[in-house]
């Protein structure tokens, strides 16, 4: 037995995982024993225009974020690294300094995902958890939007949009709320994004499988209303599309300040909600889209469902 511990370096927040592996007979399994996130915001400048660079401020958080996390992890008897970085890393001019920052840090060397990576890593990490056979894929991420559509299970499409939930914000939503002109705006980017993908119309009336922080909130949000008392327990929860629209409405009249007291809102949302929100609402109906399924399982499981699947243990 040993423990992979799984530093993930996303676009808005750095998160920990600790997964127990365990060979049983021929067959390998991972549990996860511990999961902790901070709010680093990587991608922090990157949706303005000009260089695309990590600042000073983003790079110090997550350094401290990460020697936070190396106190835990290294209560852990037998444990292996593996570090892996998304769109704020993988689109930054300075990464290097970053990655090597990192490496002295923990002796872990970041893999840097591609586009492509992510698509495939969220599709394995969905059909490993939920027996679905057609639907498609969206991971709503700070720095950058995967899609992907399967069919009899099977990944026929995908793609990585580099415009995620700190992106746009940072783009269209002044300090977390949008003005009736903004709206028009940014809901005009997001239709012409999806034209230009003409394979996106086999999604056609599918289930949408989402996954990102800001869709979590969504759920969160929505089983606050129904009273659930466990939040978080989002696997496979599913929800209609006019529920998700509904929230989206009540969403747009507040104020970062008001969105806090809503339950079920995580205070490193708030003011980013919007952003990850209005593509998905734009999407939904150009798709016609009628139910949403939450899927806690993304990138970091798919690549560890690879890992067993191929013996890379």
């Amino acid at each position: 037995m040993k423990n992979l511990v799984v530093l993930d370096f996303g676009s808005n927040s750095v998160r920990l995982s600790i997964n127990k592996m365990e060979k049983i007979g021929n067959e390998h399994r991972f549990a996860e024993v511990k999961r902790l996130k901070e709010t680093t915001r990587l991608a922090e400048g990157m949706g303005n225009e000009g260089r695309k660079e990590l600042s000073a401020g983003a790079i110090k958080r997550t350094i401290q974020a990460i020697r936070n996390f190396k106190r835990i992890y290294q209560g852990y008897s037998d444990y292996q690294i593996l570090s892996i970085a998304t769109a704020a890393v993988r689109e930054a001019t300075n990464s290097q300094e970053f990655i090597d920052e990192i490496l002295a840090l923990t002796g872990s060397r970041i893999r840097v995902l591609s586009g492509n990576d992510e698509s495939y890593y969220d599709y394995l990490g969905v059909i490993s958890t939920l027996m679905l056979k057609d639907f498609l894929i969206v991971d709503m991420g700070g720095g950058s939007m995967e899609l992907a559509i399967v069919k009899k299970r099977c990944l026929i499409h995908s793609i990585s949009l580099p415009y995620g939930a700190v992106s746009l914000s940072e783009q269209f939503c002044r300090k977390g709320t949008l003005s009736d002109e903004s709206l028009k705006i940014f809901k005009r980017f997001s239709a012409n994004l999806f034209a230009e993908l003409p394979w996106l119309n086999k999604a056609k009336g599918l289930p949408v499988v989402l996954l990102g922080g800001c869709n979590r909130t969504v759920a969160r949000i929505k089983r606050a209303e129904e009273g659930h008392s466990d939040l978080d327990n989002i696997h496979g929860y599913e929800l209609a599309v006019a529920d998700f629209k509904e929230i989206y409405i009540n969403l747009l009249k507040c104020s970062t300040e008001e969105r806090l007291n809503i339950k079920g809102m995580e205070e490193s949302r708030s003011d980013i909600i919007l952003g990850g929100m209005t593509p998905l609402d734009v999407l939904f109906e150009h798709l016609n889209s009628k139910k949403i399924i939450f899927s806690e399982s993304g990138v970091r499981e798919g690549l560890l469902y690879e890992m067993i699947n191929e013996k890379k243990l």
